[in-house]
């Protein structure tokens, strides 16, 4: 679904660049650093990526803001992205070079953003979370200028979703630039890549020397969640790329069963509480779902449900078990209840506890087999000396008789 929203149209000759993507590894210039990150959230970026240019243009890509000057336009993604712990399914996208993440489509309309600013020294007037691949006063309303094209494409699972700025023209350039972003399924990889950052000599908008590159969530100047990679500075190459990633650390879970053993196994139902606890691999990550499920080495359909998992990281549920087991099983019958966790990062985590029908009461895995290999063994031995009490009392009876 597209819906196009136009902003209040104004002369600024701010000129700006726009021009990304085409497909390699770009060296930045002398002194500029290749990784920057990670911030409060997480995001570190990096330009050591293979450039990928992905041209819609020749592959059905759908086409929006042809023809204007400072407007928006609402995208469904076509799947969920994770981006700073919250999942969304549209984007807004400016033709000035910025994509806004937003659960509500009316905020769209309301966007005016062809002023262009230094993320870590202002408050966004509009404070969403967003991508600013060009960020800069951009323009499909000169000659020549192409708009924006999007397009979801391959499998389910492993989507891509390709926002594409074709021939946008910077205020008062004579060339325009092409650039695109590139958001992934599952991963949450996000991929900014610029066919043509060079917009020629004496340019003043020339490889983003009038732009702000990077990303930032809702409340960034504060809470620190936020990547810049450049504002105002001459940083980007022809067919160059930006790779913004987060790495979090998958939760960690304790999980203990009570009762863990279920006696005597005379096939009733029986109340069993998991309890533990969940700790989260960052600051900025959340839980997306918990669950239970429980693993019957007999092979029967066990209870599974969802978890609640408290503001602390606790949590603890209540399932029912069957104290029965087969009575040539001299092992014990197992069952294994299983927490599942997974983070807004994508992370998936699991946790256990064991709960134990045994064959006999007190019985304990290795020792219940040692005790057993000892009672049979001290069963043979009562058995031999009652054969040879036998032998000998014989013995002793022929030689009476023969006396």
């Amino acid at each position: 679904m597209v819906t196009t929203m136009s902003t209040v149209s104004r002369t600024l000759t701010t000129v700006r660049l726009t021009a990304l993507a085409a497909m390699l590894v770009v060296s930045p210039p002398s002194g500029w650093a290749a990784g920057k990150g990670p911030d409060a959230g997480g995001y570190t970026a990096t330009d050591q990526v293979v450039y990928s240019f992905v041209d819609i243009a020749g592959t059905g890509g759908a086409s929006v803001l042809a023809g204007v000057d400072d407007e928006t336009a609402l995208l469904t993604l076509g799947f969920p992205f994770n981006f700073y712990g919250e999942v969304y399914a549209a984007v807004c996208v400016s033709s000035n070079g910025a994509v806004y993440f937003l659960n509500e489509p009316a905020l769209c309309a309301s966007l005016n953003d062809f002023v262009h600013l230094d993320l870590t020294g202002t408050r966004l007037p509009f404070d969403l979370p967003g991508l600013f691949p060009l960020w800069s006063d951009l323009t499909f309303q000169a000659p020549g200028a192409g708009s924006v094209l999007y397009q979801t494409m391959g499998a389910v699972g492993s989507r891509r979703f390709v926002l594409q700025w074709n021939n946008a023209y910077p205020q008062g350039s004579q060339n325009p630039g092409t650039f695109q972003v590139v958001l992934s399924e599952g991963t949450n990889g996000i991929l900014f890549q610029y066919r043509t950052a060079n917009l020629g000599q004496g340019n003043p908008a020339s490889q983003g020397a009038q732009a702000t590159i990077g990303i930032r969530n809702a409340g960034g100047l504060d809470n620190g969640q936020q990547l810049q990679w450049s504002f105002d500075a001459p940083v980007l190459g022809d067919s160059s790329a930006l790779s913004f990633s987060r790495a979090v650390a998958a939760p960690v879970i304790t999980a203990r069963a009570k009762p863990s053993r279920l006696w005597p196994p005379n096939n009733r139902p029986v109340a069993v509480t998991v309890s533990g606890t969940v700790t989260l691999g960052g600051a900025a990550v959340g839980i997306s779902s918990a669950a239970y499920s429980v693993i019957d080495e007999y092979g029967q359909t066990q209870p599974s449900g969802a978890v609640t998992v408290a503001p602390d990281g606790s949590y603890s549920v209540t399932l029912t078990l069957t104290d029965s087991r087969r009575g040539n099983d001299r092992n014990g019958r197992t069952y294994t209840i299983v927490i599942t966790v997974v983070d807004t990062a994508g992370n998936t985590a699991t946790g256990s506890a064991v709960v134990l029908v045994p064959h006999d009461q007190g019985r304990d895995d290795d020792r219940d087999e040692d005790r057993d290999k000892d009672r049979d063994e001290d069963r043979d031995k009562d058995r031999d000396r009652d054969r040879e009490r036998d032998r000998d009392r014989d013995s002793d009876n022929n030689d009476r008789d023969r006396g």
